[in-house]
């Protein structure tokens, strides 16, 4: 749950309880009500490949110049609720939509159907925009699905 947002330039804040670092980051390995988190999610710059079956991306210069940025923020924030720096740890880099890796061109737009996809697969989540949001795009998620499901 994100109870609220702060947007920024190319990245948002939200307090968020990150269970991916809970259960597999080991400086997450304090009781669960004792942590205050706060997430960032970023916009990271459109590169990246698919090679075969394996995806590689990897953030660029730009990225980690943000990501600082964004950490920083996230440090001073916690420093006025009280966290002292030394008791602060992050959490775990993952990628929790990724958007724009099968982006639709403009002939696609009304069938929502990759030509790069089997005509009998569709995809209907964050891959089929056309770049990294930045943002939730949950509610985006939920149009495209329900657009797709009355194509088909």
């Amino acid at each position: 749950m994100m109870p609220f947002i702060s947007q920024q330039d190319g990245y948002i804040l939200s307090p968020y309880m990150d269970y991916l670092s809970f259960f597999f980051n080991r400086a997450w390995r304090l009781p669960m009500h004792g942590i205050a988190s706060i997430m960032i999610k970023l916009a990271d710059c459109e590169t990246g490949s698919l090679n075969g079956k394996k995806i590689e991306k990897a953030m660029t210069q730009a990225d980690w110049q943000r990501m600082d940025g964004a950490v920083q923020q996230s440090r001073e924030i916690l420093e006025r609720m009280g966290v002292r720096e030394k008791d602060q740890f992050l959490g775990t880099l993952n990628a929790g939509h990724p958007g724009g890796m099968l982006p639709l061109t403009e002939k696609e737009k009304d069938t929502l159907h990759s030509a790069s996809l089997p005509d009998n697969l569709y995809v209907a989540d964050a891959t089929l925009l056309p770049q990294s949001m930045g943002n939730p795009p949950m509610l985006t998620i939920m149009a495209l699905a329900r657009k797709m499901a009355a194509l088909l």
